[in-house]
């Protein structure tokens, strides 16, 4: 399901954050129908500043995702629900989250769920040790 929703990041970096999450103090939710695993939230504890947020450290969705075909549901909500209960019994009183910008629906969806929109913002990267062309 990971590569469902990150399809650009290699089998051994979805390995590798899974396995920092689970030795972290995060939360990985997943969401079966029928037997079948449909969806899934990971929440990590983010201990450095995170953008628009009061308190650290805070709880971090990392991803959120439901397969297509059982999407409308109500599964989202209630991966929602648990992670936020889940947050809360531990004493945090906000949770934080990221959206690709072109990502409509998932900002959608935050908005749905009760996330506010602080900022935008664009990534950059430089390699150093060698000439930039």
């Amino acid at each position: 399901m990971r590569h469902a929703l990150w399809p650009e990041c290699p089998l051994a970096r979805h390995t590798l954050e899974v396995e920092q999450l689970l030795k972290g103090d995060g939360v990985i939710a997943v969401a079966e129908l029928a037997g079948k695993l449909v969806g899934f939230a990971e929440i990590s504890i983010r201990r450095d500043h995170v953008e628009g947020t009061r308190a650290v450290p805070v709880p971090y969705l990392e991803g959120w995702f439901v397969q297509a075909d059982c999407r409308g549901r109500g599964i989202g909500r209630g991966l929602m629900a648990f992670v936020e209960r889940w947050a809360v019994e531990r004493g945090f009183g906000e949770m934080a989250s990221d959206a690709e910008i072109e990502n409509l629906r998932s900002i959608e969806l935050h908005a749905k769920s009760g996330f506010s929109e602080v900022g935008r913002t664009v990534h950059f990267v430089k390699t150093l040790g060698r000439k930039n062309a």
